[in-house]
């Protein structure tokens, strides 16, 4: 179970998650193990916070606020996916067939979510280019609960250096027409309504495997009722197994080849820790192994500890982690 921190959304949900996998061959070859460290992130007990995290040099690449944001455009060439900002519960609705200078409202509206996967082919947004729809964006809750506010907006062009987008308030008012230039070094060019710009937090993308924040969670598909959770979400490009069987100490590198990886974005997701509604406290399952394949294709092994710090505030997930 896992406990809901916005006042609009008190309710828990039993989830069955499904993950596709697959085997993965071995790049490297074996050589010394690396020291078991420890480490902890700060997500404060709001969870204000997103933390990107790099493996190979036991490093924080990068921290946000969560709100700092509120759209992820694809950065690559040929890419033209749009993310939502999924740690703040965003979600989108469209019209069509109707003028952008209309005035809309929120009234018997649809709203998707991007599938927590990851996978480009699940968003939200969905492929738009040969689309006329106009967009509405309910940008989610602020760190202290309350909503952030809807824009409307439409993607007017995409080439393999910039998007052009139009925006505004539902009633017309703050309209703006924007170029966001692709940035090729990150998986995503971030953009804020509230600053009407381009905003760099997301480290180069070889230079982090693991985000620690919270996020959206679905059950199977885009429609279905979600709610936010915090957790860990990886890379592109960085794999996952879990293990149960094992303990932590006992691992090492000739086990690779028995287990079976997976890209989804949230392999490791948020089901290491449990929340109790009695006890009003998380705890955190040690026995449940990650087994990471990072950037750079070296293996490594980690588990959590706790997610609360020394002074017993929560939102500081605790693990320990050892390169194979």
């Amino acid at each position: 179970f896992c406990q809901i921190n916005l006042s609009s959304i008190n309710y828990i949900i039993l989830y069955t998650v499904f993950t596709s996998c697959e085997k993965e061959e071995l790049p490297i070859q074996p050589h010394s193990v690396g020291d078991i460290i420890s480490q902890q992130i700060d997500l404060n007990q709001d969870y204000r916070y997103q933390v990107f995290y790099d493996l190979s040099s036991n490093t924080i690449s990068s921290t946000n606020l969560k709100t700092d944001w509120d759209l992820g455009f694809e950065s690559s060439a040929e890419g033209y996916h749009i993310k939502l900002n999924s740690s703040t519960y965003s979600s989108l609705s469209f019209l069509d067939n109707i003028n952008f200078n209309d005035t809309l409202t929120i009234d018997n509206l649809s709203w998707f979510w991007d599938n927590p996967n990851g996978s480009l082919d699940s968003t939200a947004f969905g492929d738009f280019r040969l689309l006329e729809r106009v967009y509405i964006i309910d940008r989610g809750f602020n760190i202290s609960g309350n909503k952030r506010g809807y824009k409307k907006m439409i993607i007017d062009s995409v080439t393999a250096n910039y998007y052009l987008i139009s925006y505004a308030n539902l009633d017309n008012t703050d309209s703006f027409t924007f170029k966001l230039d692709k940035d090729p070094n990150v998986n995503f060019t971030s953009f804020s309504f509230k600053e009407n710009e381009v905003v760099n937090f997301e480290p180069n993308k070889l230079d982090w495997d693991l985000l620690f924040s919270q996020y959206t969670h679905l059950y199977n598909d885009t429609t279905t009722p979600s709610y936010l959770v915090t957790g860990v979400l990886n890379n592109n490009n960085v794999t996952i197994a879990i293990d149960t069987t094992y303990a932590f100490e006992e691992i090492n590198y000739d086990y690779i080849s028995s287990f079976i990886f997976d890209d989804n974005q949230n392999s490791i997701g948020f089901n290491w820790k449990e929340y109790d509604l009695i006890s009003g406290e998380y705890t955190v399952f040690t026995n449940i192994n990650y087994i990471i394949r990072d950037n750079e294709l070296r293996y490594y092994k980690l588990h959590f500890l706790d997610f609360y710090n020394d002074l017993g505030v929560k939102g500081y997930p605790k693990f320990e982690i050892q390169e194979l």
